[in-house]
């Protein structure tokens, strides 16, 4: 048996064993969503250490990949600043806190890559995915187990008490997972996999069990995005004109029986036409949203300029709630529900354009990935509906994939 230290030398097989032990906690972090956040917190903190040790050990030129890493902190500045000015306040310190990761990971990320070369996206994208593919297999065991999903009490009230569940067992919101699932299914649909037929089934089941927990947790965001899908699926084709409007008639068909049988998708869609028909509903999330939009504009244009920064942000959000006789307590009180408005009124308009230029940025590169096409669009069009930044996990789930994909094509691009 070849041993490492017939191949080389001393000195490099201690760079090797660092290198190894640094890429271990590179790919572990992409397991996140099976993580406590704190774990995930501390894997990231061993993993910049390690890069750390690793760059001072064997230092190379880095050339322009940390600046072109500074559109992911540009954005979050002003959380800094804000707290900085306000005498280290709480409210802004937990703020600032939740956006750490974009303070710490867009520096030991891309140097990470520069040391170790690392090319190998596809396995921390697969990493991803069949975190997501346990997760969801784990979760539907427990809500079977508790007879959830065959008590039909469980899908009243926009399956709330099946989404609240959901969210207990997992520590995922059943939007924020949607999104998880949804960029999973892409990943594995794109993966390579062997010229094995049980491969090939594993693949497709995965997929299949993905899209299903999209259908049964039923987001209303996610129907979007998978609209989205279908539409930038249909158009990669290789296919006749005739042949494409076909199959999407066919899959549009098949859904819309879906929702026909899916409890949950059923009872969500149901929410729709009750708001439509203006038929008043207690719990009728669509009148919450409507209500929340209302008011995240309102507050929006309000502060306009400067913002209300985002000590302040929550509060004015409450006032106007509380005029539309929307009771408020630490159960209810809503955020923009919109990333976008959500940085407009923290930091005004100077604010939101930033956030926008920066995303203009980061996905003109991720989107040269097939699978980036698909990552960006769902998150684009989560942040319409979410304030993910605004949650650690939405730091990650964005963040992460986001930095991974955009130092790829980096290092590709020989940046």
């Amino acid at each position: 048996m070849i041993k490492l230290s017939d191949i080389l030398p001393e000195q490099n097989k201690a760079h090797y064993r660092l290198h190894l032990i640094t890429t271990l906690l590179f790919l572990a972090l992409f397991v996140f969503p099976l993580l406590p956040l704190k774990v995930a917190n501390l894997i990231l903190m061993a993993f910049s250490a390690m890069t750390l040790l690793c760059y001072l050990l064997q230092p190379k030129p880095l050339g322009k990949i940390l600046l072109l890493n500074l559109v992911f902190v540009l954005p979050f500045l002003p959380y800094l600043i804000e707290y900085g000015i306000s005498g280290f306040d709480t409210v802004a310190q937990f703020e600032f806190e939740k956006k750490l990761f974009f303070f710490t990971a867009p520096l030991f990320i891309p140097l990470f890559i520069k040391l170790t070369g690392f090319k190998n996206y596809k396995a921390a994208l697969l990493l991803f995915s069949a975190s997501i593919v346990l997760l969801s297999i784990f979760s539907i065991g427990c809500l079977c187990f508790e007879g959830i999903p065959f008590n039909y009490a469980s899908y009243e009230n926009g399956a709330y008490i099946l989404r609240n569940h959901f969210e207990k067992i997992t520590a995922q919101h059943p939007s924020y997972f949607s999104l998880m699932a949804m960029c999973a299914a892409a990943f594995i649909g794109y993966s390579n996999v062997r010229n094995n037929n049980i491969w090939r089934i594993i693949k497709y089941c995965c997929i299949g069990l993905l899209l299903l927990m999209i259908l049964f947790l039923a987001a209303k965001i996610a129907m979007v995005s998978c609209a989205a899908f279908l539409i930038i699926w249909l158009i990669q084709r290789k296919w006749t004109m005739l042949k494409k409007v076909v199959a999407g008639f066919g899959i549009i068909s098949i859904l819309l029986v879906l929702i026909l049988c899916i409890p949950s998708l059923k009872q969500r869609f149901n929410e729709v036409g009750a708001w439509a028909s203006q038929e008043p509903k207690a719990g009728n999330t669509i009148e919450q949203r409507d209500m929340i939009i209302d008011c995240s504009i309102n507050v929006f244009l309000d502060h306009w300029l400067t913002g209300t920064g985002n000590r302040y942000s929550q509060p004015a959000l409450n006032e106007c709630y509380q005029s539309k006789g929307f009771i408020i307590d630490s159960q209810s009180s809503f955020n923009a529900h919109n990333q976008y408005l959500s940085m407009g009124i923290n930091y005004g308009i100077v604010g939101l354009l930033l956030f926008l230029g920066c995303l203009v940025l980061i996905f003109r590169k991720v989107f040269k990935f097939p699978v980036g096409i698909y990552f960006g669009i769902a998150v684009l069009i989560f942040l319409m509906s979410e304030s993910m930044l605004e949650r650690q996990m939405g730091v990650y789930t964005v963040g992460l994939i986001a930095l991974l994909l955009f130092n790829m094509r980096a290092a590709f691009d020989n940046v």
